[in-house]
């Protein structure tokens, strides 16, 4: 994502001083709280909890226009070479679609439930991220996610000297129908 920003910005790497953070629970709202670094790729519930913490010191967001949303499910080749892991996988997938609309049509269970009582946030700041994440975008085909990852792949193989490689051998095609049916059955009552 940061590459990304600063491709799009006009910007490259000798334009600024990266930092490597590990990228769990807080730590880059903490490097950003403490003044270790200026700006710091955060989303979801930290977007929120950043801002509620150190708002009143300065802290703000940066709305930076770039797709950082897409949901992504990694497995091994392994796994998808095994019939019965695929199988399990294709059921998850096919339901993630229908939970994802079953999010938008019960919007306070879900804000309750996740962002409340997961979370530990307030209401008021579950409703701002459950409508800051807005209404899921469910592509028929993966052509323009492959095309957006082949873009990333290759800024980040120029911004880090790596091999670029080919986006669409990431991706298992058997799997990009099953959203959709899912979301037909979720449709007819079937979720």
């Amino acid at each position: 994502m940061i590459l990304r920003v600063l491709d799009a910005a006009g910007l490259g790497q000798d334009d600024v001083e990266l930092v490597e953070l590990p990228s769990t629970a807080d730590t880059y709202s903490n490097a950003l709280a403490g003044g270790e670094v200026d700006v710091a790729p955060i989303g979801g519930t930290q977007v929120k909890s950043y801002v509620n913490k150190y708002g009143a010191d300065g802290a703000t967001t940066i709305p930076h226009g770039l797709r950082d949303d897409p949901w992504v499910l990694y497995a091994p080749v392994e796994v998808l070479e095994d019939a019965d892991k695929a199988a399990a996988i294709a059921e998850y997938v096919r339901l993630w679609g229908a939970a994802k609309l079953w999010t938008r049509a019960n919007r306070d269970e879900w804000i309750n439930a996740w962002y409340v009582e997961h979370e530990g946030l307030s209401v008021e700041d579950g409703e701002y991220l459950h409508d800051r994440e807005g209404e899921p975008d469910f592509p028929e085909t993966w052509d323009e996610t492959i095309a957006r990852h082949q873009e990333t792949i290759e800024i980040v193989a120029e911004g880090t000297g790596n091999e670029v490689l080919d986006a669409e051998d990431l991706y298992d095609r058997r799997f990009e129908p099953l959203v959709a049916e899912g979301i037909a059955e979720y449709g007819d009552g079937g979720a």
